[in-house]
């Protein structure tokens, strides 16, 4: 057996596909930070770029320009490797533009926001925080950049690990070991990123860890990735720049709600925010309780996307189009009286 290439697929296995992937991401990310952040933040040392602005706000105006397009690089860099690399489309990864990757968009939104809502009248009720006035920056900003760098900040984030962590991590894990395991791996991996975030603690990581499983439940239960983005993006913006928790760590530049935080920090997460405490960690399990309710949507002939069948002439422009696409695991929602084990390949 050839531990590099699938003859049978045409392509790489599953493993070299995730680290081209990777790569390929990391390399396109870091090119507008070397061509556009470093020079801008030079120009602005030297007066030239922004220079009535302070050093923390010029920096919340950089990221603001950096941020899409290190969202844009990394969905062309995905883009190149699932075409040369994992010979498939996009779809592959629960990304379509219909009418249901729209709505999933915002019922994902809707369910984050739901989500960190819950906590924060929880820890209100409870008396662990309390609101010491509205419309508060932070590290030297206004409170309108501060807003905008937050919410520019969180939609590009969501984005771009959805598309890493429940895309490209996920879809290949589980051709590897299968579904389940590809559950655990990928959300061990994206806790994992989150490790040098300040405050950060093992079980602030658990907590992280639980956010992947119910982010890795949203893609897989509605067959969509727009769900995890809706999501991640409405807990991060509702988290930090609404509710003024930290985010996994960090603070933002400014929210609408200034709390001071009280309460036991093993129900609070203190410092590192509500993913390190047993509040967030029983807000994702009840967000993927929510979300295993959800009716099965319902499968095509076979029990899986019927666009999993289009010949492979029109999934990669091959003309030769006599072998069937084999991206069959991870299918976008159970089969009908199955449990939804993914096919390995």
């Amino acid at each position: 057996m050839n531990v590099f290439w699938n003859r049978e697929e045409r392509r790489l296995r599953a493993l070299w596909r995730l680290l081209g992937q990777v790569a390929l991401a990391v390399a396109a990310a870091v090119v507008p930070i070397l061509a556009v952040a470093q020079p801008l933040a030079w120009l602005h040392r030297r007066g030239i770029f922004l220079p009535t602005l302070s050093r923390e706000a010029c920096d919340a105006v950089i990221n603001m320009i950096v941020g899409p397009l290190i969202t844009v690089a990394v969905i062309a860099s995905v883009t190149l490797g699932l075409r040369w690399l994992e010979r498939r489309r996009w779809d592959a990864y629960g990304v379509r533009l219909d009418g249901r990757g729209w709505g999933w968009l915002a019922g994902g939104f809707l369910l984050g926001a739901a989500l960190l809502t819950g906590i924060f009248a929880v820890e209100l009720a409870c008396g662990w925080v309390s609101v010491e006035g509205f419309l508060v920056a932070n590290a030297g900003s206004a409170v309108g950049l501060g807003l905008a760098h937050a919410l520019v900040k969180d939609l590009c984030v969501g984005i771009y690990e959805e598309v890493i962590s429940r895309g490209v991590l996920l879809r290949n894990l589980s051709d590897g070991l299968g579904t389940p395991a590809g559950v655990l791996v990928s959300s061990s991996i994206f806790a994992l990123l989150h490790l040098a975030n300040p405050n950060a603690s093992a079980f602030g990581m658990l907590g992280v860890f639980a956010a992947g499983l119910l982010l890795a439940t949203a893609r897989l239960r509605t067959g969509r990735l727009s769900a995890a983005i809706g999501l991640h993006v409405a807990w991060n913006l509702f988290e930090g720049a609404i509710y003024g928790f930290p985010v996994s760590g960090d603070l933002e530049r400014a929210s609408l709600i200034a709390l001071r935080q009280g309460g036991p920090t093993l129900w609070t997460g203190g410092d590192f925010g509500p993913e390190a405490g047993l509040l967030g960690i029983l807000a994702c399990a009840a967000g993927i309780a929510m979300l295993l309710l959800l009716p099965r949507y319902p499968a095509p002939s076979g029990g899986h996307d019927a666009e999993a069948d289009l010949p492979r002439a029109r999934v990669l422009g091959d003309e030769r189009g006599s072998a069937p696409d084999p991206d069959r695991s991870l299918p976008d929602r159970e089969p009908e009286g199955g449990r939804g084990t993914a096919a390995l390949r």
